[in-house]
C-alpha cells in the first residue's frame, strides 16, 4: 500500500515536471500556435470563411496565376512564330518558283520541239546580221545606225532559211504556233515572231515571183499546199485566233488575205522599194466641215478612223503627183481650226490625235515603211493640217501640239539622217530624185528642228514622253532616237549640212 501511494505520488510529481518543462519552452509553444493559426494558408485555404461565405479573391496566389497565364500566352506566340519560320525555311529550301519556271521551260521546249532545226538556222542568221550591224556602227559612228530608224519592213532580203521550208516544216510551223498561242512569256513571244517571219518570207517570195513570172526557189509549192482543204482550214482557224488579238494581228491578217487570194487564183504585188500607186477612184472628195463630228465618243470614233484611212490615200496621191497641196478643207485643217474655240478645243485636240495616229498607221501599212512618205515641207504641213509654218510655230509655242504631231515632226527630222538608199524609197532613184533630195531635205531638217526646240521650250514634258515612245518603237536597243533628240533639240547643237 505504501508502495502504491509512493508510486502515485511519483507519477504526479513527474507529470508536473513534464508540464512545467513544456510550458517553459516558449519556442515550441509559438510553433504550435503558428501552425494552428496559419495552417490553412500553408496547406490550402478553405473555399469558405468561418461564416460560410465563399471567398472571391486569393491574394496570396494572384501573382502566380498572372505569371502562369502570361507564360501560357507567350508559349503560344513562340509556337506560332516557330511554325512560321519552319514554313519559310521549307519554302526557301523547296523554292516553288523554280518548279514553276522549270514547268514553263518544259512547256516551251515541248511547243517548239518540231522546229528545232529551223530555229537553229534562224539564230545563226540573226547572229550574223547582228555582227554586221555592230561592225558597221563601229566604223560609221552614231549616225551609221540611223537606217534602223528608217528601216523598211519589206526592204530586207528574205532570209535563206525561208527557202528551205517544205510541206512538212510548214505543218510543224502551224503546230508550233498553235502550241505557243496560249503562252505569254518573253520566250514564247520570240518564237512566235520567228515563225511569223518565216510565214511572211514565204508570202513575199511568192508574191514577187507571181508578179515577175519567175521561179520562186521555195522548197514548198505554196499554191498546191493551200489547195489541200485540210491544211487550208487548219491555217485559217489558227490565223483567225491570232488576227483577233495579240501582237501578231497584222501578220495573221496579211497571210489570211494572201491565202484567200491564192486559192482564188488572184495575184497581188507588194512593191518593195517604190512608193505604192493609189488609183484615182480611191481618192475621195474632201469632206465638208459639217460632216466632221464635234464630239468624240464611241459612235463617232469609227467615222474618224475611216476618214483618216481615206486621207492617207489622198496624201499618197498628192505625193505621187509631186505637187504642192493647195486644199485646206481636209479633216486635219478643220480639227486644227476648231482648237481656237474654247468649247470645241478639247474634243478637237483628241480627235486630231486619233486621226493622225490612224493615218500614220495606214501610211505605214500601204507603203510598207516606218518613214513619213512626205517629200517636201509643204506636204508635211498638209499632213499636220497647218496652212503655213508660222501657224504651226505658234501652236508649238503655245504648247497645243498633240503627241502625234510631235511624232511626225521627230520622224521627219530623224529620217533626214538616213542613208541615201533608205531615202530612195521615198524620193525614188535617178537624177531627178537627187535634185529633190538636195532641194527639200535641208529645208525639212531646219524647219522641224526649229519646231522641236520650241516644243521643248513650251512643254518639255510632252516632248520627252513622245521621244521616249518613239525611241522604244524605233531603236529600243541602242536608243539612237533619244540620243539625237538630246543632242540637237535639247542641247541645241547645230546639225551637219546634208551631204548627199
Amino acid at each position: 500500500m505504501r508502495f502504491t501511494k509512493h508510486t502515485a505520488h511519483s507519477d504526479a510529481t513527474q507529470s508536473a515536471k513534464n508540464s512545467r518543462r513544456r510550458l517553459s519552452n516558449p519556442i515550441g509553444y509559438l510553433a504550435v500556435l503558428s501552425l494552428l493559426t496559419f495552417g490553412g494558408d500553408l496547406f490550402g485555404q478553405s473555399a469558405y470563411d468561418a461564416d460560410g461565405v465563399p471567398q472571391v479573391q486569393r491574394p496570396g496566389l494572384d501573382q502566380i496565376d498572372h505569371i502562369t497565364e502570361r507564360l501560357r500566352r507567350a508559349g503560344k506566340v513562340c509556337i506560332k512564330v516557330g511554325i512560321g519560320l519552319l514554313v519559310l525555311a521549307g519554302l526557301w529550301i523547296l523554292n516553288p518558283l523554280q518548279f514553276y519556271y522549270a514547268a514553263r521551260d518544259r512547256s516551251l521546249k515541248k511547243a517548239v520541239r518540231d522546229v528545232e532545226d529551223l530555229l537553229k538556222r534562224i539564230r545563226e542568221v540573226a547572229e550574223a546580221a547582228h555582227e554586221d550591224v555592230t561592225d558597221e556602227q563601229e566604223e560609221g559612228g552614231l549616225l551609221a545606225a540611223m537606217p534602223e530608224v528608217a528601216a523598211l519592213t519589206e526592204a530586207q532580203e528574205v532570209p535563206p532559211y525561208v527557202l528551205t521550208v517544205n510541206d512538212r516544216v510548214l505543218d510543224n510551223i502551224r503546230l508550233t504556233l498553235k502550241r505557243l498561242r496560249r503562252l505569254k512569256d518573253a520566250g514564247a513571244e520570240r518564237y512566235k515572231a520567228y515563225m511569223f517571219s518565216v510565214v511572211q518570207g514565204i508570202q513575199v517570195v511568192t508574191e514577187t515571183c507571181l508578179d515577175t513570172e519567175g521561179a520562186s526557189g521555195l522548197a514548198v509549192d505554196i499554191r498546191s499546199y493551200l489547195m489541200d482543204d485540210t491544211r487550208y482550214h487548219a491555217w485559217k482557224t489558227l490565223l483567225g485566233h491570232y488576227a483577233r488579238k495579240g501582237a501578231h494581228q497584222e501578220e495573221a491578217e496579211d497571210f489570211l488575205r494572201f491565202m484567200r487570194a491564192l486559192r482564188k487564183g488572184e495575184t497581188s504585188s507588194t512593191p518593195v522599194r517604190d512608193m505604192p500607186t493609189v488609183k484615182e477612184d480611191s481618192v475621195s472628195r474632201a469632206p465638208r466641215p459639217s460632216e466632221i463630228p464635234e464630239i468624240l465618243d464611241e459612235a463617232t470614233l469609227p467615222t474618224i478612223e475611216k476618214a483618216a484611212r481615206q486621207e492617207a490615200k489622198n496624201l499618197l496621191s498628192l505625193i505621187q503627183t509631186d505637187g504642192s497641196p493647195s486644199s485646206v478643207t481636209a479633216w486635219q485643217f478643220e480639227l486644227v481650226r476648231r482648237q481656237s474655240h474654247p468649247h470645241l478645243r478639247e474634243d478637237a485636240h483628241r480627235m486630231l490625235q486619233i486621226f493622225l495616229k490612224q493615218e500614220r498607221a495606214e501610211l505605214q501599212k500601204i507603203c510598207k515603211t516606218k518613214m513619213i512618205p512626205c517629200r517636201t515641207w509643204d506636204q508635211i504641213l498638209y499632213l499636220l493640217g497647218a496652212k503655213d509654218g508660222s501657224q504651226l510655230q505658234k501652236r508649238a509655242e503655245e504648247g497645243r501640239l498633240t503627241l502625234e504631231e510631235i511624232v511626225v515632226l521627230e520622224k521627219a527630222f530623224l529620217q533626214t539622217f538616213a542613208k541615201l538608199d533608205s531615202l530612195g524609197s521615198i524620193y525614188g532613184h535617178g537624177e531627178g530624185a537627187r535634185v529633190m533630195l538636195e532641194l527639200h531635205t535641208p529645208q525639212i531638217r531646219s524647219e522641224t528642228l526649229v519646231l522641236l526646240r520650241r516644243c521643248y521650250h513650251s512643254e518639255h514634258a510632252r516632248l520627252d514622253r513622245t521621244t521616249e515612245t518613239l525611241d522604244n518603237e524605233e531603236t529600243p536597243q541602242r536608243h539612237e532616237v533619244a540620243r539625237l533628240i538630246q543632242h540637237y533639240v535639247i542641247q541645241r547643237h547645230d546639225p551637219p549640212h546634208v551631204d548627199l
